[in-house]
This record gives C-alpha cells, structure tokens and sequence, in this order.
C-alpha cells in the first residue's frame, strides 16, 4: 500500500497507525469483516470496549458478524 486517501504511507507503522493507536490505550479491541469496497477488496471494522470489558467486547463482535454475515463471504483472489 502505497497511500491511504491520497496520503503517503512510507512504512508499515505508518499504514497500520488506526489500529495501533488503539492498541497502546490498553482498551481490549477487535477486528471484524464489515463487507467490501466496490472494488472488491475487504473492509474491516475495529471495535474498541471498555476497560476490563473484554468478554463484552467479544460478545458485541459475535452479534455483528452473525447480524451481518460478512464473515460468511471470502474476497475474490482476483481483484
């Protein structure tokens, strides 16, 4: 990945500071598939939970991933 809406992404840290940002709070956090671009390539979702409040954090993923059923579906190789 070169760039991200038009701004220069130089290193992996650089591209991947949304989620680590979140990280570094302490704060329990996940990721969950939210759909696909119109291009195809897949779209994640990072929640982030109250401290201590990892188990709720998991039970809100399960009930999106079930509601939405974005898990169900794997990208096309070919994009």
């Amino acid at each position: 990945m070169r760039q991200i809406d038009g701004v220069p992404q130089e290193s992996y840290p650089d591209w991947m500071r949304s989620a680590y940002l979140i990280s570094v709070t302490g704060l329990p956090a996940i990721s969950v598939p939210a759909g696909f671009t119109p291009a195809g390539l897949p779209v994640g979702l990072q929640l982030v939970g109250r401290r201590r409040a990892g188990w709720h954090l998991l039970a809100v993923a399960a009930t999106f991933e079930k509601a939405t059923r974005h898990a169900q579906t794997a990208p096309s190789l070919l994009v």
